[in-house]
């Protein structure tokens, strides 16, 4: 035996168990039939995405987005962010929880058949290659795997390539990196205790900067814990954004909670006044003005065309 779990010829595989979801969602993709299955989720405020799959699991963030994952063998969940992907084995309830006001998670689903053909391509152990989906682990995202990671999303979501050359080679491709990172990188021992990802080590300062932002763009944010994480005084971080972006950096998060906004307000289960309480502002009156000024419309005039 090759240590490769096989199903019966002709028989239906079925990767997915069970898939719910809470909170608002505002795209979604699911293809759980293919030989690298995907589960791809754009979710708003509060979205959660819960599941047990009948093959293993790769999760990963993207576009700046950052989501706590619980494992119930996992006492205190982790989070991932755009330097870490997790790899769940078969079988193994996950739930998935948006950190910043916007998530997009992406879970790929390798089968046994595309395990096989990933250790016969590379010459890689099969009983070895099956030990490394076959437990928890947080693992680095080197550039190469983010690279062929977002291909994969892009050739199936947004070129609808299931099955050919490039989307073959992605799946193996990254089956492969998975095998390879995993054996090289050794997570610090509290790993699954951080509260922020312990690879941002060498992350720019406005990179850090946007990501403390990001995890934590609807609650209070002070100019001194944005320089503190960021590792930069208060004077370099005025100067990184206003060089980046002509802003200050409050001046960009009120930006990005109006931004915020007009997602919460195209779903009719908020009214406007929860939606100003959802994105920090201390009156509606406050929110209804900033967003007339930034917009050029009222939020009750916005939703009222986007629902028409």
């Amino acid at each position: 035996m090759d240590g490769i779990r096989r199903h019966k010829p002709g028989s239906s595989f079925a990767p997915e168990r069970y898939l719910q979801t809470e909170g608002l969602v505002i795209d979604e993709f699911k293809d759980l039939k293919s030989s690298m299955g995907i589960v791809y989720y754009k979710g708003g405020y509060k979205f959660e995405c819960s599941g047990v799959f009948s093959r293993p699991s790769i999760i990963f963030a993207r576009c700046h987005s950052v989501i706590k994952v619980a494992i119930p063998k996992i006492p205190v969940p982790t989070q991932l962010d755009a330097v870490t992907v997790m790899v769940i084995p078969t079988d193994a309830p996950i739930k998935l929880k948006s950190v910043t006001a916007m998530s997009h998670m992406a879970i790929l689903c390798p089968s046994p058949p595309l395990l096989k053909k990933t250790a016969k391509t590379y010459g890689i152990p099969a009983r070895s290659l099956l030990e490394i989906f076959s437990k928890t682990k947080i693992i680095k995202r080197t550039n190469w795997l983010n690279e062929i990671m977002h291909r994969l999303i892009f050739e199936r979501i947004e070129a609808g390539n299931n099955q050919n050359e490039t989307t073959t080679f992605l799946e193996t491709e990254i089956v492969k990196e998975i095998y390879y990172v995993s054996k090289t990188f050794e997570p610090s021992k509290n790993v699954f205790n951080l509260d922020e990802s312990d690879l941002y080590n060498n992350t720019p300062v406005l990179k850090r900067a946007l990501n403390y932002i990001e995890t934590r763009l609807f609650t209070d944010i002070t100019m001194n814990d944005l320089a503190k994480y960021s590792f930069a005084g208060e004077a370099t971080l005025l100067r990184v954004f206003n060089k980046e972006f002509s802003k200050t950096p409050f001046d960009w998060i009120a930006g990005r909670r109006l931004d915020e906004s007009l997602i919460l307000l195209r779903n009719k289960k908020y009214s406007v006044g929860e939606v100003s309480d959802i994105i920090g502002y201390k009156t509606v009156s406050g929110f209804i003005s900033a967003f007339k000024e930034r917009f050029k419309r009222t939020p009750l005039s916005y939703r009222k065309k986007t629902n028409s």
